[in-house]
């Protein structure tokens, strides 16, 4: 009886060991194999780890790239807009530079054109004052002195050659009680009288001839005519 018990327990324990072993490796896998997926587990940690040291490296890579060509893109556009604020200041300094010789070349117009109107204006005074002395030098005239004084018709006579006039006769006038200068006109040379008294000044008048004469114009001294002549000098 005791020796049944002794049996009935001793194969009892082995088939309980023998269902834990089973248990263990139920799924097939041997221990090695275990060991094997404990270090292949370990060792994707350990290369996912990696990864993600290099991910972080090459993140900053990237990011120092994109911050270099970022830089670089800002220097090309600082130094293209430093050339063309270059070329603008060239621009303007060359328009200024322009503006000035257009100024001055204004100036210059504006002085040769006041130079030629003053020309042309002196070219009108003379060609009249030409005219008028080619005209007047076919005036007949006559200086007679009319305050007893040859003197005083002789320097008339030369004052009148100054102006252009012709001078045909000097001599004596009828009398000598003339107060006055006088110029004597052939009434259609009245513009012309009335120009030589304007010239004479003084106290020099005009009057129309009253008898015939072959003169144009007959111009009798007066009195103090060789102070006024003298003060005409």
């Amino acid at each position: 009886m005791l020796r049944a018990c002794l049996i009935v327990l001793i194969f009892y324990f082995g088939f309980i060991f023998q269902g834990c072993a089973a248990l263990e490796y139920f799924d097939g896998s041997t221990k090695k194999e275990i060991e094997q997926f404990r270090m292949t587990k370990e060792e994707i940690r350990n290369q996912m780890e990696k990864f993600k040291v290099e991910n972080v490296n090459l993140q900053r890579q990237v990011d120092t790239l994109i911050k270099e060509e970022n830089q670089r893109i800002r220097d090309q556009k600082e130094n293209k807009i430093a050339q063309m604020r270059d070329k603008d200041e060239a621009l303007n300094e060359k328009t200024n530079e322009l503006e000035e010789e257009n100024k001055t070349v204004r100036d210059e117009n504006q002085v040769l054109t006041e130079k030629l109107a003053k020309l042309q204006l002196q070219y009108v005074a003379l060609s009249s004052k030409y005219e008028l002395e080619k005209d007047i030098r076919k005036l007949r005239v006559k200086v007679l002195s009319g305050d007893g004084h040859l003197n005083s018709a002789t320097e008339i006579a030369k004052k009148l050659e100054n102006m252009g006039y012709k001078i045909r006769l000097i001599n004596y006038a009828s009398r000598s009680n003339f107060s006055r200068n006088t110029v004597f006109f052939a009434p259609k040379f009245q513009d012309e009288a009335h120009r030589l008294v304007s010239r004479l000044g003084g106290n020099t008048i005009s009057k129309v001839l009253s008898w015939s004469s072959v003169f144009d114009l007959i111009i009798v001294t007066g009195k103090g005519s060789l102070r006024i002549v003298s003060r005409k000098k």
